[in-house]
């Protein structure tokens, strides 16, 4: 074992007491190439009882990340910072310029196209003073991205790419009757009511959410799937050079969506903000479950390539086989964690500010799937990820 890797990296994160840096912040306290982790928190009373529990190299930090000089202060001899605090159109570029000045690598799970663009505007800052900052890793943005990227390995050229993931709805309990709404859905009808950026034609473009398209995963058929405002198309496509279109894409339930397509026509005409929507849309009823009809017949979450091989047109679908248990805070907080073990071993490349691609995407997964929960005689599948090839047939 190396020195570096026997002294161990100090570890910040922001937000560390929430839902998904807290479970950053667990897997983070147990490996070996962690030597403290700081949990970061307004709330220092949630900070100290989750650094209690998680033992010795947990200590807890009130930190409020607005405050310029207490962050700062915060993030003197800090190796990695990770920046789980929303929304990231305000603290997203702020923690990063921060991470810069203090010469401290920096990982999120940002997932709003604007602040992606903000952060990977500050490239040049990040290669000058030495620093890697990967934005968006967690499910999608994060675990969305790498299946792309090995989709797109099994072609000679590549044309299209995609990414998708399954809007479930919400539960009316996550919606607190003291508050006009929950953030999780104020987000989501942002991103699909305002104007998005894409991948069209080879370069970024202007792009209306909720377009109804029909795609086809290798031998799962055809579904109906539906444009959101996410950062894959921004960064995916520059990982590989000829892309010509790049969308991330929603699948639901039907009457899910029909509700979310209602709710924001609402928004759009001026009826409702996107704060009483999302309310109103928690509270519609018949888009829970089985109630909002049957599950779309492609995968939670996947990625699909179109391109060529070997001078025939093939699609390419990816799909992992082994995640941890699928909820909000451990799909995304335990592959942040994944990728932040990665740029402590440096493996995360070189300087700069980069998407997820930037990480080997075999190493995520098989890294990934040890976190994930097994039941017992369960037997794991030889691959963690499933990656299909189909031929097209010629137009």
């Amino acid at each position: 074992m190396t020195a570096e890797r026997r002294t161990g990296k100090r570890v910040l994160v922001t937000g560390g007491a929430g839902e998904m840096g807290a479970h950053a912040c667990r897997v983070l306290a147990g490996a070996e190439e962690i030597a403290e982790v700081l949990v970061a928190d307004r709330n220092e009373a949630a900070a100290t009882a989750l650094a209690d529990v998680l033992g010795p190299r947990a200590k807890p930090l009130a930190l409020d990340i607005s405050d310029a000089a207490a962050l700062a202060g915060a993030l003197s001899g800090i190796d990695i910072v990770l920046n789980t605090t929303g929304p990231f159109y305000r603290f997203g570029p702020l923690v990063l310029r921060a991470a810069i000045a203090a010469g401290t690598h920096y990982l999120d799970i940002c997932d709003d196209f604007e602040p992606t663009l903000e952060m990977l505007g500050l490239d040049a800052a990040a290669r000058e003073a030495g620093i890697t900052a990967v934005i968006g890793v967690g499910a999608s943005p994060g675990i969305s991205n790498l299946l792309g990227v090995l989709a797109m390995s099994e072609c000679d050229a590549v044309e299209t790419v995609y990414t998708s993931w399954r809007a479930s709805g919400f539960q009316r309990a996550e919606v607190d009757d003291s508050v006009r709404s929950s953030a999780a859905v104020e987000h989501w009808l942002h991103n699909c009511t305002a104007t998005i950026k894409a991948w069209r034609d080879g370069g970024l473009a202007d792009t209306q959410p909720l377009e109804e398209r029909t795609l086809s995963y290798p031998g799962r058929g055809e579904a109906t799937v539906w444009v959101c405002g996410h950062p894959e198309p921004l960064t995916l496509p520059r990982s590989r050079s000829g892309v010509r279109e790049s969308l991330n894409l929603m699948t639901s339930r039907p009457r899910l969506m029909e509700a979310v397509i209602r709710t924001a026509n609402r928004v759009r005409s001026g009826e409702l903000d996107v704060a009483a929507a999302s309310r109103a849309l928690v509270l519609e009823p018949g888009t829970m479950g089985s109630a909002a009809g049957p599950a779309p017949s492609l995968p939670v979450l996947f990625a699909v390539a179109e391109g060529t091989k070997d001078g025939k047109r093939i699609r390419v679908g990816a799909r992992p086989l082994v995640v941890p248990d699928d909820s909000m805070g451990t799909m995304t907080g335990i592959p942040l964690a994944v990728a932040t073990l990665m740029t402590a071993r440096g493996q995360c490349g070189r300087p700069g500010v980069h998407g997820p691609e930037v990480l080997d995407a075999r190493t995520f997964f098989a890294d990934l799937a040890q976190h994930a929960r097994q039941a017992p005689g369960d037997e794991r599948p030889a691959d963690v990820v499933e990656v299909v090839v189909e031929e097209i047939a010629a137009r």
